[in-house]
């Protein structure tokens, strides 16, 4: 009996009904604490009795219980339960349980308390703060003590000012509509981060000052939108002369001055606040007419930083909703299709060694066959390909041109912060790609060698620093999920370097043909004493046939 009843308690213990109350705000009425042996979930205030596979919840704390269809555990054949089964069973114990479990599970997030999509990252390197630092501007309220930028909250007025009188934004509406929408925005920034933040606590709690953070940054970003994307507004919405009045020319020329630094200002996880605001006040300006979406609008801003965008322009209306600015960049640069992260991955590495586990450098495949083909323009710069065939001895892998600029190194590292947090909902491409691209470039030789393929180009930093510069972001992804792609590109790389036939292939070329100046030299030696001598064997025989003739 005893056996029977444990196994039926466990059983119960996996049947409980998770919801966001139970992870978040549940109460647990600890005044009467049922003695059935099936897990029972107080709830004050619940107007109704859920039944979970013969146990029962008590409403209100009311006493009365269900009888399960086992019976109750007992002790020595009496009536009194022990101690540690009303601890097993006890409703706030496994509520406490389960809210652990939900902080511990990423992919439970949305049944927290908080589901933050705009925090701070944490870093495997203790020299990633200047990847985080804003400068010119700061969005949101984990910058607001960097008193020195270009764009404090006092610059932002005339922003606010022009939207106003040039656009028709009726601000006492938008106002009224952030307010009533707080409760939400607010839960977009992570409560952990204003830890030791005294400033954006105190922003964070206080309504005023959080409606006033969410006007004047939405005003920037819109208006920072219009001055520099390519998908400006319609003529028609805006007069010519309020286009040149003395306001519009003051705010262009100063958003022109920082216009690097405010884009890459935007492209920081922390610095961010939620999408939905600005699209509230573009919603919200009478006299604002675009050509496309509020969504292109911002992407137009970003067309010159890389890495290239690779949706199609106007895919934004089918896109769903986008968190913030850097989750749109992020959507628009990586492939739709691919790169998705599952909760039970379709392929497991078939491979055995360890060695084979790390994606081996360029030159190692090389020696093993491996040609390498830049890809074409259209492709994106986040995407790889690996071709291979049982009857052929040499594979083609197909990398875009990774360019590496001063920048580069601060939106990857947002792009691979963001995927860490979210790549359950929005992939793992960045990750994967530089998991790569840290293998591929291992040593100067291997740089060396990619930028002569076309595949790798830097003009400021020499062999070595793109090496460390690889090096550096490999280590954002160690421990990171992968996507299945990932995996079945290493299962077919190791696959390929495990035939003999390959390592002869390869071998064979690296040692006669190291150079194609080798092969170009060979073609012209050919041009210049096989062919005349060919020539004058053809002629001879002719000659000597028309003789006998």
């Amino acid at each position: 009996m005893a056996k029977e009843s444990k196994t039926n308690a466990n059983n119960d213990h996996h049947l409980i009904d998770i919801s966001p109350e139970l992870a978040g705000t549940a109460t647990v009425d600890g005044a009467a604490e049922t003695k059935d042996f099936a897990a029972t979930a107080a709830l004050d205030g619940a107007p109704e009795t859920k039944e979970l596979a013969g146990g029962a919840v008590a409403v209100d704390g009311a006493p009365d219980t269900k009888e399960s269809g086992a019976a109750a555990a007992a002790v020595d054949g009496g009536g009194g339960e022990t101690k540690w089964l009303r601890k097993l069973t006890s409703s706030s114990v496994n509520t406490a349980v389960l809210r652990d479990l939900i902080a511990r599970t990423q992919m439970l997030w949305y049944l927290g308390e908080r589901s933050g999509t705009i925090l701070r990252p944490r870093s495997r390197r203790a020299r990633v703060d200047a990847l985080h630092a804003v400068r010119a501007v700061a969005i949101g309220p984990f910058h607001r003590r960097d008193g020195w930028l270009p764009f404090p909250d006092d610059a932002k007025l005339p922003f606010l000012r022009y939207l106003q009188d040039q656009c028709g934004l009726d601000a006492d509406r938008y106002v009224a509509s952030l307010a009533a929408d707080r409760d939400r925005l607010r839960d977009e920034f992570a409560d952990d981060d204003v830890v030791g933040d005294e400033i954006a606590a105190e922003i964070l709690a206080d309504q005023d000052k959080f409606l006033q953070m969410m006007l004047l940054d939405s005003c920037f970003i819109l208006i920072v939108g219009m001055m520099l994307s390519k998908n400006i507004c319609e003529s028609g919405c805006v007069s010519r002369a309020a286009s040149i009045s003395r306001e519009y020319f003051i705010l262009h020329m100063a958003v022109s001055q920082h216009a690097d630094d405010i884009k890459l200002d935007l492209l920081v996880l922390e610095n961010q606040i939620p999408f939905a605001a600005v699209k509230l006040l573009a919603a919200s300006c009478s006299n604002l007419k675009l050509r496309r979406s509020i969504e292109e609008l911002v992407l137009g801003c970003f067309d010159d930083i890389l890495p290239k965008r690779a949706s199609l322009a106007g895919a934004t209306a089918d896109a769903g909703e986008f968190l913030h600015v850097l989750h749109l960049f992020h959507w628009s640069r990586v492939p739709t299709t691919k790169y998705c992260i599952l909760s039970t991955p379709r392929k497991l590495l078939r491979i055995k060694r360890e060695s084979e586990r790390l994606f081996p450098c360029s030159m190692e495949l090389c020696r093993s066959a491996v040609w390498f083909r830049k890809a074409a323009a259209g492709c994106g710069d986040l995407d790889m390909w690996f071709w291979s065939a049982t009857a052929s001895p040499v594979a083609v892998m197909t990398i875009p041109c990774f360019q590496v600029h001063e920048y580069s190194a601060a939106v990857l590292h947002n792009m691979v912060a963001f995927e860490k947090h979210f790549h359950w909902a929005h992939g793992a491409c960045v990750t994967a790609h530089v998991a790569r691209m840290e293998g591929l470039v291992r040593c100067p030789q291997d740089a060396a060698f990619l930028r002569r393929r076309g595949i790798l180009s830097s003009r400021r930093k020499t062999d070595v620093e793109v090496v460390e510069f690889f090096r550096e972001l490999g280590e954002e992804t160690v421990g990171a999920r992968l996507p299945d792609e990932y995996a079945e590109m290493v299962d077919a790389v190791a696959c390929h370097r495990r035939r003999k036939v390959s390592w002869w292939c390869g071998g064979f070329v690296l040692h006669f043909f190291p150079s194609p100046w080798v092969v170009m030299s060979l073609v012209a030696a050919a041009a210049v004493i096989v062919v005349p001598s060919l020539l004058q064997t053809v002629y001879t025989i002719l000659s000597y046939v028309k003789t006998n003739a």
